[in-house]
């Protein structure tokens, strides 16, 4: 898979980043444990996994990986995150928010933000179903 980097300038100077699509197999023990264990859980479904590569350090050959999962169960959508290097190697963490709640975050997007363009590309007959 082709790489494509994201440079983005700082005050620091340039900080790049990469998010690629990724296999659960690829991902950290810790990650693939927790995940593994909420799978056990009737109802919960894997939406998706990647890896987010940056290049953070002075050192621009130096690559930092944060690895990503995300499932559903019921109304429940969690995010379990883990880096592969640094103090909080193999820490798993974990966001959860109700599916109405990303809605309303989407619904009440300032106009100039990403989560509006992402608003403006949802099909008329869903955001009248959503009331969005």
């Amino acid at each position: 898979m082709e790489k494509h980097w994201l440079f983005i300038l700082t005050k620091e100077g340039f900080h790049v980043i990469n998010v690629l699509p990724a296999a659960l197999s690829e991902c950290p023990d810790s990650l693939r444990s927790a995940v593994q264990k909420r799978l056990e859980e009737e109802g919960c479904e894997l939406l998706s996994v990647s890896v987010t590569e940056s290049m953070p350090y002075q050192d621009k050959r130096m690559i930092s990986r944060q690895y990503r999962v995300i499932l559903n169960r019921l109304n429940l959508v969690s995010v379990l995150h883990c880096r592969d290097d640094g103090a909080l190697k193999d820490k798993v963490f974990t966001n959860e928010l109700i599916w109405g709640d990303v809605l309303e975050i989407i619904r009440t997007a300032p106009v100039d933000s990403s989560l509006a363009m992402l608003r403006q590309a949802i099909p008329e007959e869903t955001k009248k179903l959503l009331s969005l």
